[in-house]
């Protein structure tokens, strides 16, 4: 697990360990749940609603997964990760609604791909003495790298002696947004809780 799923499943971990679950509707495939701590109104809770082949989180963010191959959205996410976990690479592909919300641009990400590729180029012998100072200095210190455009283009832009990053456009410095992971953690997190609901009722009965 990446240090940014793990920091994400802690803290989702931490808003919610108080969640309970109310059943607003249920009909068979038709459910409409919600999840959150009396006493505590909104924060941090979420709505699951859940039709025939169909799942919408409602949150602080929105997402809506749509598969036309499972009629129970609960089954997908089930079959498709390990008990407890998320799976985001997988479930973003199914994701119709809120697509622009999934992924945004990475600063880390940009910084720890740029500096490897400068020592690579180092420890090849491709670069010119004194590239990792120009480097920070130019991009990481003088660079307009707060958003994708800016950070390409200083990329783009870089020259020292001779060298450059040459064809970057393949290079990605995107990554999951903390609303995306939240929510993903969140459907993981409600099926789990409908379930042992499901299960304690099975036992009563």
């Amino acid at each position: 697990m990446s240090d940014d799923y793990a920091e994400a499943a802690a803290y989702f971990k931490r808003a919610t360990a108080g969640h309970e679950m109310t059943v607003l509707h249920e009909d068979g495939l038709y459910r409409h749940l919600r999840f959150q701590t009396p006493g505590n109104g909104s924060s941090y809770g979420y709505d699951l609603i859940i039709w025939p082949y169909n799942l919408v989180i409602r949150g602080g963010w929105t997402f809506t997964f749509t598969i036309d191959a499972t009629e129970d959205m609960f089954d997908l996410f089930r079959r498709t990760s390990f008990p407890g976990e998320i799976n985001p690479s997988y479930w973003q592909e199914k994701v119709t609604a809120g697509r622009d919300e999934i992924e945004d641009f990475d600063d880390s990400l940009f910084e720890q791909q740029v500096k490897q590729h400068v020592v690579d180029a180092i420890r090849n012998g491709d670069a010119p003495r004194g590239i990792g100072a120009e480097v920070t200095r130019d991009i990481f210190e003088w660079g307009d790298i707060s958003h994708e455009a800016g950070a390409r283009q200083e990329l783009e832009n870089f020259r020292f002696e001779g060298w450059s990053f040459g064809e970057t456009w393949e290079w990605n410095f995107r990554s999951f947004t903390p609303g995306f992971l939240w929510s993903c953690h969140a459907i993981r997190h409600g099926i789990e809780l409908y379930a042992a609901a499901r299960k304690t009722e099975a036992v009563a009965a």
